[in-house]
């Protein structure tokens, strides 16, 4: 595939403590990506709106905060693909990790675990820690999934929240799980907000 053009990438913002270089897959080599797993047009445009939201999120903190170590183009990618695994049947959260190791993009695949896959395995009994976010890449990743609705309309979280527990409300352990990794969900919201100064 073609890298995109020059003039897209000009526009990302430099970092100090980075040299300027290739983003592991361009958007549109990752978008192409997408397609290959995702036919479905809704799950698409919603992806491509978490990306911008993202991308614009990741910006301003590292234009406020240079000392972290960000990547906005990285995490404009991984919100791009963090659907990618509704593809499968299971947790689609989790077969999006899956889905990037398999083609060759580890680094990208600890981006898109996305949602509560942490909790809905605890209730059954499994601990799996690293389904837990730990990078702020990641953080972001995951609240911009919950500020941007399945629609591809800007949402709160607490709105999305109360979206989701409608729409799955038959769902009764996964909306078990979902309560249960609220307070996590409003803590990562609440850190990733401080960064922005909000």
């Amino acid at each position: 595939m073609e890298r995109e053009s020059t003039q897209e990438n000009a526009s990302l913002p430099s970092h100090p403590r980075e040299s300027p270089k290739r983003p592991i897959l361009t958007y549109s080599e990752a978008l192409a990506l997408l397609r290959k797993y995702i036919p479905d047009e809704k799950t698409i445009y919603h992806s491509e709106r978490c990306a911008e939201k993202a991308y614009e999120l990741a910006s301003r903190i590292r234009a406020k905060h240079p000392d972290l170590t960000l990547d906005p183009e990285k995490v404009r990618i991984g919100a791009l693909l963090h659907d990618i695994g509704k593809s499968q049947p299971g947790e689609h959260e989790i077969n999006s990790v899956e889905i990037l190791k398999k083609e060759g993009l580890p680094e990208l695949a600890e981006l898109v675990c996305h949602s509560y896959p942490y909790e809905i395995l605890l209730l059954r009994g499994i601990e799996k820690p690293e389904y837990l976010p730990t990078s702020l890449e990641n953080k972001i990743v995951i609240y911009t999934d919950y500020l941007i609705d399945p629609d591809g309309n800007s949402t709160t979280m607490e709105e999305r929240i109360r979206e989701i527990k409608t729409r799955k409300k038959d769902q009764i352990q996964r909306m078990k799980a979902l309560t249960l990794a609220e307070p996590r969900l409003y803590k990562l919201r609440d850190e990733v907000e401080g960064l922005l100064g909000e």
